[in-house]
């Protein structure tokens, strides 16, 4: 119980009255008001083989048992991966008075958003070596070949333009960079060690690189970025109902960093015989006087233009306004970042009250695999409330690989 106090607490603390779209399910609220506020947020972390027993000590602090870890540790496969994603977002639109008649439906906005993406993925030696240390590998080698991590953060400030008809929307955005760090580790040659039976030496084949727009400014690059959400109906061939469609790209653009620097380490010997009394007594590569960046490894700094993290969703639009008791509610999305899998989902969404709508379907995908989604939205007169997570069972179960939480408000004036 503390821990979900502790989650929803990080949530409003981190993103305040920011927020985005709810992930999976958007709902059809066409309107013929004047002004309009849109107040959309999320949060979702999840992996393939961590479970929530340890992501909650990871994360809120905690011991570890060794059943915790030997849970987890069944779950890794030779490539695994563990992801966050924070995104939030504030729109207002109002209705000009055009002169021009074909122009009486469209609503001028300006918009507002914080966006944070890391994935991590990483090879199961490496989850051995940080929570087991160098026991399960004596007389063995540790292979961390292919391990990746890419964290991201940006804002975005924008113009915005909505048709009330049918609900879609373009944006142009002014895209602040607030920080890029990118990992890799034997991404050219083998990155692996191997100690010895004794457990007294080390030897290693040591090939990575680092990377980062490392600008001292707040905004460590400047770009721009599209995003639209375009609304069309499609015919069930079944049931000969028509549906309203949403697909959407967010994310669409670049930042241009004008200080990037990048790192990188390869040697076939940077460790070779190292023993265990070097390391503690800093003898060799890790004396004080001893220059292991000028040795060891080459930097580069330059200007280099970073593509964001686009994200193209496609599904369908649940209906608040259709006399419907069971509506289906299906899609996909892909984010493009490292270790994310394409997520398709599938469900029903039911109207069990006046202005009350309850929505639960099964997912598949993200940074982890098989969840459910559930949404709850309520609707008065022209306000409206919507909470969602597209891993429900994550806030509850320990067993569960993740949790997320999304809210969306929205009011026409």
């Amino acid at each position: 119980m503390v821990n979900r106090i502790l989650l929803c607490a990080v949530f409003f603390v981190v993103f305040g009255a920011n927020a985005q779209i709810l992930r999976n399910y958007d709902f059809d609220t066409s309107v013929s008001a004047q002004q309009l506020l849109l107040v959309n947020g999320s949060v979702d972390y999840g992996g393939s083989a961590v479970e929530n027993e340890m992501f909650n000590a990871l994360i809120f602090g905690g011991f570890i048992d060794s059943s915790a870890k030997e849970a987890s540790l069944e779950n890794h496969k030779s490539v695994n991966v563990v992801g966050l994603e924070g995104t939030a977002n504030a729109r207002y639109y109002w209705s000009p008075k055009f002169k021009d008649e074909r122009l009486k439906n469209f609503m001028v906005g300006v918009r507002y958003g914080q966006n944070y993406l890391g994935s991590l993925a990483y090879t199961s030696d490496a989850f051995r070596f940080a929570f087991y240390g160098n026991a399960p590998f004596l007389g063995k080698y540790a292979d961390f070949s292919g391990s990746e991590m890419r964290f991201v953060g940006f804002q975005t400030l924008g113009f915005s333009v909505l048709d009330k008809r049918s609900q879609s929307s373009l944006s142009l955005n002014l895209v602040g960079l607030t920080s890029y760090v990118r990992g890799a580790l034997g991404d050219q040659n083998p990155m692996k060690f191997y100690y010895t039976e004794s457990g007294d030496s080390l030897y290693g084949i040591c090939n990575g690189a680092v990377e980062r727009a490392s600008s001292p400014a707040y905004f460590k690059g400047l770009g721009m970025s599209l995003d639209f959400d375009y609304r069309f109906n499609a015919l069930g061939e079944e049931s000969g109902r028509v549906h309203t469609m949403q697909f959407s790209v967010s994310n669409l653009g670049f930042a241009f960093s004008n200080r990037y620097t990048s790192q990188r380490i390869d040697t076939s010997f940077a460790f070779g015989g190292y023993s265990i009394n070097d390391i503690i007594d800093r003898n060799g590569l890790l004396a004080p006087d001893y220059s292991f960046q000028d040795s060891l490894t080459t930097v580069n700094t330059a200007s280099k233009l970073i593509l964001l993290p686009m994200t193209v969703q496609l599904g369908n639009v649940v209906g608040l306004q259709s006399q419907q008791v069971l509506q289906p509610t299906y899609g996909f999305r892909l984010t493009f970042i490292q270790g994310f899998i394409p997520h398709v989902y599938a469900g029903l969404n039911a109207k069990v009250a006046k202005g009350l709508q309850v929505g639960l379907c099964a997912s598949y995908g993200g940074f982890s695999g098989l969840k459910m989604n559930s949404s709850l939205v309520y609707h008065r007169s022209k306000f409206y409330v919507g909470l969602g997570s597209d891993n429900v069972l994550g806030l509850f179960s320990k067993r569960a690989f993740g949790q997320a939480l999304s809210i969306r408000l929205r009011c026409d004036i």
